[in-house]
């Protein structure tokens, strides 16, 4: 930003601790830069539509959810679950610059990075992945036409019906990753087989026909009835009951 711009939006950054012991920046922009970024969702979202080839990610969007996302894979038996390490801080002006002008590009971004915090982020995050889910899917499609994926996120989900394409599917996300200057976090591939029970899927439990909140939730449900603290409660009783979104949005992942 130019110092004259400086001057006007400013921000401040904020450190959290995260479970493995390292830290997240967060940018929290003031409530002047706030209003500024927030007249330009709209133009984000406009971009998006026009852009987008496949209708497959789940967050951020009115309509969409964590149940949404888990809903796209009720009919496959195997599902296979990888993240993006990192997501946000790797994303970069490189993988806007097609699609924003100058003019949004040159405030949501703090040092080449899309900052945690602002609420273009989200919105800008999924613009920056429409190619690399379009190479994904196509690449799906090419060789193994009933896989699902969908992505929440940096929460990359697949679903198919043959368990010998399992390497395939991590081995051409990894590719994809690798052209993108994404990495996988091994830590947190997960295979899981529904006919062992119930895949998790971003916190909520799939079956081949429903979809159902946690054991873990339920168990987090009980414990803050028990201790009286009805904010949680409540927030928890609304995870738990896997609504819809108003109104549903069960789209395959073809446009």
């Amino acid at each position: 930003m130019s110092k004259e711009t400086e001057d006007i939006y400013t921000y401040k950054r904020v450190k959290l601790s995260k479970n493995n012991g390292k830290f997240r920046n967060i940018f929290i922009p003031d409530e002047v830069y706030k209003k500024h970024l927030k007249t330009l969702l709209k133009p984000l979202e406009v971009i998006y539509d026009k852009n987008r080839k496949y209708d497959c990610d789940h967050a951020f969007f009115s309509g969409k959810n964590c149940v949404t996302n888990a809903a796209q894979h009720l009919k496959n038996r195997y599902v296979l679950s990888l993240d993006i390490k990192d997501f946000f801080d790797n994303i970069k002006t490189k993988h806007l610059q097609k699609y924003l002008p100058e003019e949004i590009s040159y405030f949501i971004f703090i040092e080449d990075r899309l900052p945690q915090g602002f609420p273009t982020s989200p919105y800008a995050a999924n613009i920056a992945m429409i190619e690399f889910d379009s190479m994904l899917i196509d690449s799906m499609q090419s060789c193994h036409s009933d896989v699902v994926y969908s992505r929440y996120a940096d929460d990359l989900t697949f679903s198919f019906n043959d368990k010998d394409i399992q390497n395939f599917i991590i081995s051409e996300v990894i590719k994809i990753c690798h052209y993108y200057g994404f990495k996988i976090n091994n830590k947190k591939i997960k295979f899981q087989d529904k006919d062992n029970g119930r895949a998790i899927i971003t916190g909520v439990g799939v079956s081949y026909f429903n979809v159902h909140p946690t054991r873990k939730t339920l168990k987090r449900l009980r414990a803050a009835r028990h201790q009286g603290n009805d904010l949680q409660a409540n927030g928890l009783a609304e995870w738990a009951s896997c609504k819809l979104p108003n109104p549903p949005n069960l789209k395959s992942n073809t446009k």
